[in-house]
């Protein structure tokens, strides 16, 4: 296994195809739909990477990556983001100390080649 993934986003076809995608990478993957389900996740697991819908029904994306930087500074968390994404909040998420994005309208190949690089880049503590 190479990597201990958490997806969070409350499209089910998103996190569908994020999870198939990650465990044909030899990931271990869980998926939860809401902000609250992911921290009850965290505060029970550990894992190497978040992956984490910036907008979220309850809790937002933005408020989750707020509460995973005030217990752990180093977790990689990349934001997803829709198409049409708020130029507000990704600097927002910027600010909060996301790792990088993705987009939901991204090709396949560019997802994981995306997704690798930051946990290379997490690995090597660039």
């Amino acid at each position: 296994m190479l990597y201990k993934v958490l997806v969070v986003d409350d499209e089910a076809p998103v996190r569908d195809l994020l999870n198939d995608l990650l465990k044909r990478e030899d990931c271990k993957v869980s998926v939860c739909p809401t902000g609250e389900e992911a921290l009850e996740l965290l505060k029970k697991d550990t894992f190497d990477v978040v992956l984490l819908d910036i907008k979220l029904p309850g809790i937002s994306g933005l408020e989750v990556l707020k509460n995973i930087r005030d217990t752990d500074k180093s977790l990689p968390v990349i934001m997803i983001t829709g198409f049409g994404y708020n130029e507000d909040l990704i600097s927002k998420s910027k600010e909060f100390g996301c790792s990088g994005y993705i987009g939901k309208n991204m090709p396949v190949a560019q997802i994981i080649e995306i997704f690798k690089q930051f946990t290379k880049n997490a690995k090597t503590g660039e």
